[in-house]
């Protein structure tokens, strides 16, 4: 069996840990590979979790990188906080504590759709946290409350109707074929995996997002993203998928962040890291040849 196959295999039923933020805060961390090794930080989106990763992780350890994948507050297996404040903000501000408490800093981060919006806000609140951003299909969102967000909540009402959790699986199943440029990474057993975390506590992670619909950011993004200096690569599939980044939110990035580069992954969809991982792996590796010589 190939190494990174055998890895992957390994990664698929990695035990994850709970980091306490607060005492009633604790984000579902995996962190793997060469302790010694730079860190690179994979964030998941609102939709994905850790698990989606596991493809991507070995690629980086055999690079000689270490990964760190944190799920934000609702996402995944961590905390379902009533009460919590989950906008991008304060999400950005959890991931800092984390890292803080593994001592981590200087990391490129991956991340996936809205995540990007918590890792650009990252690197303008604590700076020496990050070297560089890889944005799997993610922009500046001013807001948690992304289409995401509105389809699970209109999905609520159905579930309240119709009831049973097997149907809202199967509903997250469709999404995430939909979302694919190539779906055949969807399978039963990914399903189940990516289900873990909302199937356990569906009405903690609806009301999450309900939370996030209503709540605002203290501060705008877009004003601020030409102080973000640091090189930032954006991956976008262009098959025809749901989560599909728009010409205008393109070109807004091009415009305003300084050292930025969108680079088109062909055939993909919004789950790159599934579907074309080796993309996603060489745009790391990419972005880190840009890097000073004392973060590489």
């Amino acid at each position: 069996m190939p190494l990174v196959l055998l890895l992957a295999l390994l990664m698929a039923v990695a035990t994850p840990q709970l980091v306490e933020v607060t005492p009633v805060e604790h984000l579902s961390v995996l962190d793997q590979g060469p302790p010694g090794g730079p860190p690179v930080v994979m964030i998941p989106g609102l939709s994905g979790c850790n698990y989606g990763f596991r493809k991507l992780m070995p690629l980086m350890h055999a690079e000689g990188l270490r990964t760190i994948a944190i799920e934000p507050l609702s996402i995944g297996l961590s905390d379902r906080t009533p009460e919590a404040d989950y906008t991008l903000a304060a999400q950005a501000g959890r991931i800092a504590t984390v890292l803080d408490q593994l001592a981590i800093e200087g990391a490129v981060i991956v991340s996936h759709g809205v995540a990007t919006s918590m890792a650009l806000r990252l690197a303008l609140a604590r700076p020496e946290l990050v070297a560089g951003i890889v944005s799997v299909e993610g922009g500046a969102n001013e807001s948690a409350s992304t289409p995401t967000v509105q389809r699970s909540l209109r999905l609520a009402k159905i579930v309240a109707r119709m009831g049973g959790t097997r149907f809202l699986r199967d509903r997250y199943e469709d999404d995430l074929v939909k979302s694919s440029g190539d779906a055949t990474w969807v399978d039963k057993r990914t399903v189940r995996n990516y289900f873990r975390g909302p199937g356990r506590d569906v009405q903690g992670t609806l009301n999450a997002f309900l939370a996030m619909s209503k709540q605002s950011e203290p501060a705008p993004l877009l004003p601020r993203l030409k102080d973000i200096t640091i090189p930032v690569l954006v991956l976008w599939g262009n098959a025809e998928h749901e989560g599909a980044m728009d010409p205008e939110e393109k070109a807004m990035l091009t415009t305003e962040l300084p050292q930025v580069e969108l680079r088109v992954v062909p055939g993909a969809g919004h789950f790159i890291f599934e579907e074309q991982p080796q993309a996603v792996a060489d745009a790391v590796i990419d972005l880190r040849q840009k890097l000073p010589a004392n973060q590489e």
